[in-house]
């Protein structure tokens, strides 16, 4: 084997490695995420109507909180808060949003207890009036 093929051959094996090693540490990075998100969708689904989950984010405002918006069997659309130390499931009809947000433009969150709307920007709207509440 000539002595350019060998550096050839070491030179792959050093991006075959180093992309072995971002792939793992994304994957090790990703895992508690993946797990708040597994437990959350199996508890929304034994413990509210939902069955069909099409959003899952994690919102902070006062406290951590799992957001999941999804389907009941009849198709109606549902938001399911959960706070992410415990606590009471609040479950919400996204047909009774009284703002113009939706949850293509902002994430359903708990604030002080309350639903609101947070936008990319952290300002915080209520679900049930669409007033400003923090930003």
């Amino acid at each position: 084997m000539t002595k350019i093929s060998q550096i050839w051959i070491g030179v792959l094996l050093i991006i075959l490695s180093l992309l072995i090693g971002t792939i793992f540490f994304y994957m090790q990075a990703m895992s508690p995420y993946s797990r708040a998100k597994s437990e959350a969708i199996s508890i929304a689904r034994a413990k509210t109507p939902v069955k069909k989950v099409t959003n899952f984010e994690i919102t902070t405002t006062t406290d951590t909180t799992y957001s999941l918006i999804g389907q009941d069997s009849k198709g109606q659309a549902f938001g399911v808060l959960m706070p992410a130390k415990g606590g009471e499931i609040k479950v919400v009809k996204l047909a009774d949003n009284k703002s113009e947000l939706t949850e293509k433009t902002a994430s359903l969150t708990l604030y002080n207890g309350k639903i609101a709307w947070q936008t990319k920007d952290m300002v915080l709207y209520a679900f049930d009036s669409g007033k400003k509440l923090k930003g």
